[in-house]
């Protein structure tokens, strides 16, 4: 493979759908050279074509790799991919994840595992991977991290779960690579029109399919009902793509970025709030 642009090459994680997608080719639209990570080969095809017709005469600009997170020879596969590409990386975007949601009484904890596997070991594998590169390009790793990972609602604790651990390990990042000069920024989004949560919920119903949820019943529709209302009206992917350029761009970002700014308001409300006033108004608006 050519030798890439020392300063403008991003790796980004979970690209077959969502913000990942999304991002991907946006960067590749503006000039950078993007490592996007996929887990089927089906996704890497049509991820490929897609930057054939939005990249015209630079469809190289946007390379798909096939890598799950959660194997140790992918991810170490990854590393190579990039290394031979170029000694410095510019930029890397944890953004691949998933979402189990269970009330945790009878989440199967096989679930929880693979939702902390996914959400959490696999990004810092995947940092780890290729921190050589990024401390060579003074690089910023952007963690996607969700409102999730600083307001709790329920039905959805094991996704909450791993994204405050996700914020901790930024935390953590950002102070131990600053000597290096690399960036850590957390990236926090609310509710968007992405396939997670239809995915996630379909996935729930064939897990869960032999527990009894009765006694959670309405707490469960009413939490759907919530999110799919949320989701219908929240903001385009887009967005986050244009914050991810803008961060990658900036040599000196904030650690944090809610999005949009409803994201900034609940989180802020969250932490002004008494936790047994939060907990009320949480029940009284789901009827639990």
């Amino acid at each position: 493979m050519e030798t890439v642009s020392n300063q403008k090459t991003v790796v980004i994680t979970g690209c077959s759908s969502g913000f990942g997608h999304v991002t991907a080719l946006h960067l590749a639209r503006h000039g950078w050279q993007v490592f996007a990570t996929v887990r089927k080969e089906s996704d890497q095809a049509r991820l490929l074509a897609e930057a054939m017709a939005v990249v015209p005469g630079n469809a190289g600009r946007l390379v798909p790799v096939m890598c799950d997170i959660t194997n140790a020879e992918d991810v170490t596969g990854l590393g190579q991919t990039v290394a031979a590409a170029t000694p410095r990386l510019a930029g890397l975007v944890n953004n691949a994840g998933t979402a189990f949601p269970a009330p945790l009484e009878l989440l199967p904890l096989d679930e929880l595992r693979e939702q902390l596997e996914i959400n959490v070991v696999g990004h810092l594998a995947v940092t780890q991977a290729l921190l050589p590169s990024l401390k060579a390009g003074h690089g910023t790793i952007i963690n996607v991290s969700s409102e999730s990972g600083r307001v709790v609602f329920p039905i959805t604790g094991a996704y909450h779960m791993s994204k405050f651990a996700l914020e901790a390990m930024s935390d953590c990042l950002r102070i131990e690579l600053a000597p290096f000069g690399v960036r850590v920024v957390v990236l926090e989004p609310g509710a968007s029109p992405t396939a997670i949560w239809a995915t996630s919920l379909q996935r729930a119903q064939t897990k869960l399919g032999g527990r009894d949820t009765r006694a959670y019943a309405t707490l469960i529709a009413a939490v759907e009902k919530a999110s799919a209302r949320r989701a219908a009206t929240g903001y385009p992917p887009q967005l986050l793509a244009d914050l991810v350029l803008k961060v990658l761009n900036s040599p000196n970002p904030r650690a944090r970025y809610p999005l949009p700014r409803q994201t900034a308001w609940i989180i802020a409300l969250r932490q002004l709030l008494p936790d047994v006033w939060w907990d009320r108004i949480v029940r009284r608006v789901l009827k639990w």
